[in-house]
């Protein structure tokens, strides 16, 4: 007889027989069992290999010490090949992004809403399916929150911190603004800026890292309310922070997320020409 051994631990002992339809047939006891290859050990599997060889690599049957108690049969459960599905994309890797922006695109120059900046934010969200908001104003009021947190940039002392990472804002993404203040100058239109905005909420149309520039589709800028385009440099951001966020599933707006509070909302931008405006008293727009 001879030592088998299965692929879960099982032994037993046993005398070849011959192979058959993927398996081998063994004897006991006048008995004749069937295994499956597929549940022999590899061990077990070189063994049978070698009984199918006629001469001296063949192993003859030795005689082994009966076993008590009676070593019955283990139940086999063939192999059945296992069908793999096609691989699937995380949730996590799908952006709402280009919806989101197309959404923007289609509205340049319609007041959306009731012209707040965040109502741009919100039906453009809501259009393409994600969630409108993320959750309770953080970390203070009016601080609204679009999804998930990528990237965060203030005003520093000598300089604008975290313009690095601008490498992680996608278009698509919206961005919080907060005590904010620009100024310097406006290469697009030849002449100088200042701009600020306690609160204010835009969608990010392209970032530039190596530039420090930010394109953004927002309104309520300026008392304008319909969407415009507008491209803002870091460089001369001197106070406040600006928040990103990545839009997320509709279906992850829990009950955390709150209603929109009549807090009025905006940006002030003055445009100065250098050679007429100097001088002249700046529109002041009530946000």
């Amino acid at each position: 007889m001879l030592r088998w051994t299965t692929k879960d631990g099982h032994s037993f002992q046993a005398k070849f027989v011959r192979l058959q339809d993927g398996a081998i047939v063994v004897a006991r006891d006048g008995f004749e069992f069937t295994v499956s290859i597929f549940a022999l050990s590899s061990m077990s599997l070189e063994l049978a290999r070698r009984q199918m060889i006629p001469g001296p690599l063949a192993l003859r049957a030795t005689p082994v010490a009966p076993v008590a108690p009676v070593v019955r049969a283990v139940p086999v459960v063939r192999a059945v090949p296992v069908v793999r599905a096609d691989p699937v994309a995380p949730v996590a890797s799908f952006s709402f992004g280009p919806s989101v922006l197309a959404f923007c695109h289609d509205k340049v120059g319609q007041k959306i809403g009731n012209g707040q900046c965040a109502a741009l934010a919100a039906a453009a969200l809501k259009n393409a399916g994600a969630a409108v908001r993320a959750g309770a104003d953080s970390p203070g009021e009016g601080d609204y929150v679009w999804g998930e947190s990528v990237a965060f940039i203030k005003a520093g002392f000598l300089s604008v911190k975290g313009v690095k990472e601008l490498a992680q804002v996608e278009a698509g993404d919206i961005v919080q603004f907060h005590n904010t203040r620009f100024s310097g100058y406006n290469h697009a239109e030849d002449g100088v800026y200042q701009f600020g905005a306690r609160h204010h909420t835009a969608i990010v149309e392209s970032v530039n890292p190596a530039r420090k520039t930010l394109s953004v589709l927002h309104q309520n800028w300026n008392g304008h309310q319909f969407v415009r385009r507008q491209t803002l440099y870091l460089r001369g951001m001197t106070n406040g922070w600006l928040r990103f966020y990545r839009p997320i599933p509709a279906a992850q707006e829990g009950p955390a997320a709150v209603q929109f509070r009549s807090l009025r909302m905006g940006g002030q931008f003055h445009q100065l020409r250098p050679r007429c405006d100097f001088g002249l008293p700046r529109e002041r727009v009530s946000t």
